[in-house]
């Protein structure tokens, strides 16, 4: 846990990774997760892309992911940012979970937020070889063939009352190591 900076004193970038510990898709709240994931920093048009790349130009890119791992996943945020913007940049990070703790997602971004993911869905189980990937997961983490009903139905339905109380459980601040290698 904690902040930790490896400081390169001759760097133009800081390299920023931000996240936690969390749970693979065998958990309850997986789906949901995606869900507040893409919300946050899982796809071009979320939180963390229009805030510190576009409104603040302070990154090219920056991202965040839900990973599965077999006993256990992580949730992380990652983006190389100038070095003279580097503290600003990890206060808009935290600005915008603090966002996600404190206030609902409002209805109209929910929605893009379901068409992004079920677009991708779609795109997930085109071919054979994705199929392959798709049944892969099922026989790794020991699911049910209902779990992609269920992922699909957590898509579709999630409220933004649940979004918040998610992000309350998952994305505290305290929560969170911080890594910059670079300058901060």
């Amino acid at each position: 846990k904690g902040k930790h900076l490896f400081e390169r004193k001759e760097a133009i970038q800081s390299a920023l990774r931000i996240g936690r510990l969390l749970f693979n898709k065998t958990h309850p709240d997986y789906s949901g997760m995606m869900v507040l994931n893409t919300v946050l920093g899982g796809y071009f048009g979320s939180r963390l892309m229009s805030n510190i790349r576009e409104d603040k130009g302070y990154t090219y890119g920056i991202g965040s992911s839900v990973v599965s791992l077999s006993n256990a996943g992580y949730f992380f945020i990652s983006s190389e940012v100038g070095t003279d913007v580097c503290s600003k940049a990890i206060d808009e990070i935290y600005f915008e979970m603090k966002r996600l703790r404190e206030e609902r997602v409002e209805e109209t971004e929910l929605d893009l937020v379901r068409n992004y993911m079920l677009g991708a869905f779609l795109g997930d189980i085109d071919g054979p070889f994705h199929l392959a990937s798709i049944f892969k997961g099922v026989m790794v983490y020991d699911l049910n063939y209902d779990y992609y009903d269920k992922y699909i139905h957590t898509i579709r339905t999630i409220s933004a009352e649940e979004l918040m109380q998610l992000a309350n459980r998952y994305l505290s601040s305290t929560d969170m190591v911080e890594i910059v290698v670079g300058k901060k």
